[in-house]
């Protein structure tokens, strides 16, 4: 039995953890969810650029833009928008991440959001 739990909780452990060298780069949004349900939206402005010095850039629809630091911790993206005159550091939770693929999921309000980035 133990020869059975023991590689399955190695392969968790390792599927676990973020490789933050596969977040580098810049990611558009090709998928957006709410609540379990498809959002109709312009999304092929919307980008994150994540730069070797662990700064990101954010830029949304319509002119809202932030920037600032991140860090990861298991599977958790922490972002700090540094623009913003009070900042607070947000936790986002890393479902997927692969060389061209970024799934991660956030609480805003009440709601349950998931985004699908592809790497550019």
């Amino acid at each position: 039995m133990k020869w059975i739990f023991l590689p399955a909780l190695l392969m968790c452990l390792s599927s676990c953890t973020v490789d933050p060298q596969l977040l580098g780069g810049a990611w558009r949004v090709s998928g957006y969810y709410q609540n379990g349900q498809s959002v109709a939206a312009a999304l092929d402005s919307v980008q994150l650029e994540f730069q070797p010095d662990k700064t990101y850039a954010f830029k949304s629809i319509g002119y809202y833009r932030e920037s600032g630091t991140f860090r990861t911790s298991g599977n958790y993206l922490f972002l700090t928008d540094t623009t913003a005159s009070a900042p607070k550091e947000r936790a986002l939770k890393i479902l997927y991440l692969s060389k061209d693929t970024l799934k991660i999921v956030m609480q805003r309000d009440s709601l349950e959001q998931v985004l699908f980035f592809t790497k550019l």
